[in-house]
């Protein structure tokens, strides 16, 4: 499994704030990382997550946390700058090292780790067909996580 190196670790009343703040619970596997590393970066660099739909492997480049000083690193900050393209009880978790974002998605129609190729670098990716499913949970998405020596 990939090791993550975190920003620190994440309060319980950061946390609660930023569910109450985003209007949902988030799944438990996604809490327990932000207390424990509350985001950060892969301890190997080019670490990529393989996207089915596009058949591609993609480069993560950080995954976000809570009240962080750094606020491009921010998890509320970029839930406030795009919330209204956002799907229901949907939360942007990180970035790939282009233009693409890592969004954790958790209602009941859908569940899991999306990948959102925004600038549209992968075909057959458009503006009406751009968000495509990673992982069934955070969990699942990190094992999946692969180093570039592996690959």
């Amino acid at each position: 499994m990939v090791n993550i190196t975190g920003y620190g670790n994440g309060s319980q009343e950061a946390v609660n704030n930023f569910e109450k703040y985003v209007g949902f619970e988030i799944p438990a596997d996604y809490k327990q990382f932000l207390l424990e590393y509350n985001g950060g970066t892969t301890t190997v660099q080019n670490c990529k997550f393989y996207v089915d739909a596009l058949d591609t492997l993609v480069c993560l480049n950080v995954l976000y946390g809570l009240d962080l000083e750094e606020k491009e690193l921010d998890l509320q900050k970029w839930h406030e700058e795009n919330k209204k393209d956002l799907h229901k009880n949907c939360i942007i978790i990180g970035n790939d090292t282009y233009a693409g974002k890592i969004l954790l998605i958790y209602n009941d129609e859908e569940k899991g780790v999306y990948f959102w190729d925004q600038g549209w670098y992968s075909d057959p990716s458009s503006q009406d067909e751009n968000i495509y499913k990673v992982a069934e949970s955070f969990k699942s998405f990190i094992e999946g996580l692969k180093i570039p020596e592996e690959i």
